[in-house]
């Protein structure tokens, strides 16, 4: 196995504990459609790696029936962004994820790929003093996919030289995708049927990733 040159980390359930917050804001967004509200967060729930923005078009326009414009799209985006900035920046870190990226920092690059608005994000790393730890922040309008293939480009390495960290099996499929290394952080949903490293935790996934950095591909 190549060594590994580059780790992308997923934001929110791999370095934050911040999911449940995005998942209480969806439910809060639209509490005036308590008939709606099963559906919505169904759909929610099972796009994890889709932007807020399409979510938000198509709740509105696919279940809600209503007309969605440029004025309905900022009224959304400002009230969801006040519902989770601040309380994102204060939540809890997953367990080991500080002393995963304060650690391997000076080892290997790291970057961030997120769904989180690029602007938001940026300043969500700034508050959490977190920015020196990386050498790039991707948030949306970025795909993740196109993230990892610009971190792939910049570095100038091979797909098996790049470790993806997610906790979502859609974070799987980008990895699959653009084919770099893949861990999990075992978090609402577990990676059953799938041949990949999981934890529970970053002390977890920081142990397996110097396990691979001393060649062992155990």
């Amino acid at each position: 196995m190549e060594m590994i040159k580059a780790i992308i980390l997923d934001f929110d359930g791999v370095v934050v504990e911040s999911q449940g917050i995005k998942n209480q804001a969806f439910r809060d967004l639209f509490s005036d459609y308590p008939q709606y509200l099963n559906q919505i967060m169904s759909y929610h729930l099972a796009h994890n790696a889709v932007s807020r923005y399409v979510k938000f078009e198509y709740i509105v326009t696919h279940i809600l029936g209503e007309m969605y414009d440029e004025d309905r799209a900022k009224e959304i985006a400002a009230r969801f962004s006040g519902l989770v900035r601040q309380r994102i920046i204060e939540c809890s870190y997953v367990e080991g994820a500080e002393e995963l990226v304060e650690y391997f920092s000076s080892k290997v690059p790291l970057y961030i790929a997120s769904v989180t608005p690029q602007e938001e994000l940026e300043a969500i790393i700034r508050a959490r003093q977190l920015k020196r730890y990386f050498k790039g922040l991707y948030g949306t309008p970025w795909d993740k996919c196109e993230v990892v293939r610009e971190v792939m480009l910049k570095e100038g390495v091979n797909p098996n030289a790049v470790v993806y960290v997610g906790d979502s099996k859609e974070d799987y499929k980008v990895a699959q995708e653009t084919g770099v290394l893949f861990i999990g952080r075992i978090n609402e949903e577990p990676f059953d049927n799938l041949a990949v490293p999981a934890y529970k935790d970053l002390f977890g996934i920081k142990a397996h990733l110097q396990r691979m950095m001393d060649g062992d591909q155990s």
